[in-house]
C-alpha cells in the first residue's frame, strides 16, 4: 500500500504564524502548529502593574480583573467569536527582585484557529489586546470607560454672532453738518447775550 505524501506547509501560513509570534512577544508569547489547511493558535497573555506594597496591590486586585474580563470580552466581540472563551487567572502581589515594591500579575490564556483567507478579525482582536497590556504595564492606562453620570462638556459660545444688547447699545455719530452753527456775534463758551463787552452780573455801568 502506498503511503500518502505529506502535506506540503502553506507559505502564507508560516508568515501569519510569524506575524502571531511577533504580536504575542509584546506582552506573551504563542504556542502554534499547522494543521492545514488551517493554523491552530494558543496565546498568553499577560498584564502587570506595579505598586509600592502588597497592600496596594490587595487592593488593586478587583480592578485588575475587571480589566481582564474587558479584554477577554472584546476578544470575543472583536474576533466575532472565533476566539475561545480566555481564561482568567489573577495572582497574588509579589515582590520586585530589587525589593523596591511589588508586582500584580493577570495572565490570559486564549485559542483560536485561522486560515489563509480568515485571519484578519482574529488578528485585528488579538494586536489589540496585547496593545492594551503595552499601555498598562508602561503607562499604568487601564482603558477604563468614563462614568456615565459624568456631566457634557459646555459648549463654547458662538463668538461670531453679536450679542442683543451689542446691537441696540450702539452708539450713533452725528456728523458735523448735523451739528448747529454757533452764533458769530457769541464768544465760543459763554451764553447769548454774555459777549467780552456784556457787563456781568456784578457790574454797573458808568456812573
Amino acid at each position: 500500500m502506498a503511503q500518502r505524501p505529506l502535506p506540503q506547509s502553506s507559505t502564507k501560513l508560516l508568515a501569519i504564524q510569524k506575524d502571531f509570534q511577533q504580536i504575542a512577544t509584546m506582552a506573551g508569547f504563542l504556542n502554534s502548529g499547522l494543521d492545514l489547511p488551517q493554523l491552530r493558535l494558543s496565546f498568553t497573555l499577560y498584564g502587570r502593574v506595579l505598586v509600592p506594597s502588597a497592600e496596594e496591590g490587595l487592593r488593586l486586585t478587583p480592578r485588575l480583573q475587571a480589566w481582564s474580563e474587558r479584554i477577554a470580552l472584546r476578544l470575543r466581540e472583536d474576533s466575532s467569536s472565533a476566539v475561545l472563551p480566555p481564561q482568567i487567572q489573577v495572582a497574588s502581589p509579589q515582590p520586585l527582585p530589587n525589593g523596591e515594591g511589588y508586582y500584580l500579575v493577570t495572565t490570559l490564556t486564549f485559542a483560536s484557529k485561522v486560515t489563509e483567507q480568515g485571519y484578519q478579525r482574529v488578528r485585528s482582536a488579538v494586536l489589540s489586546a496585547y496593545q492594551a497590556a503595552v499601555a498598562l504595564r508602561e503607562r499604568g492606562n487601564w482603558g477604563e470607560p468614563a462614568p456615565a453620570d459624568e456631566a457634557p462638556a459646555e459648549e463654547a459660545p458662538d463668538l461670531a454672532a453679536p450679542e442683543p444688547a451689542e446691537v441696540e447699545g450702539a452708539l450713533t455719530t452725528v456728523s458735523p453738518a448735523a451739528q448747529p452753527e454757533a452764533d458769530p456775534g457769541t464768544d465760543p463758551g459763554t451764553g447769548p447775550g454774555e459777549g467780552p463787552g456784556s457787563p456781568g452780573p456784578g457790574d454797573s455801568g458808568p456812573a
